[in-house]
């Protein structure tokens, strides 16, 4: 994957985790549930943003230490 690919997605990731951000923060309708798990989706976009940005650190031959 190029470092290109790689800031795209970043981007695209960023802005996914900013509206279920928006999202989850949102008072929910009185009587009505949510139709989909913004908390969840908002875990799964840190996740993949931490990894994404250790992805683009590696690219651009910064090595950080195995766990």
């Amino acid at each position: 994957m190029s470092q290109t690919l790689t800031l795209i997605l970043i981007s695209l990731t960023a802005a996914i985790t900013l509206l279920a951000v928006f999202r989850a923060r949102r008072p929910r309708e009185l009587g009505k549930s949510w139709h989909l798990p913004w908390n969840g989706i908002l875990f799964l976009g840190l996740l993949c943003l931490l990894l994404l940005a250790r992805h683009q650190l590696s690219l651009s031959g910064i090595d950080l230490p195995a766990r």
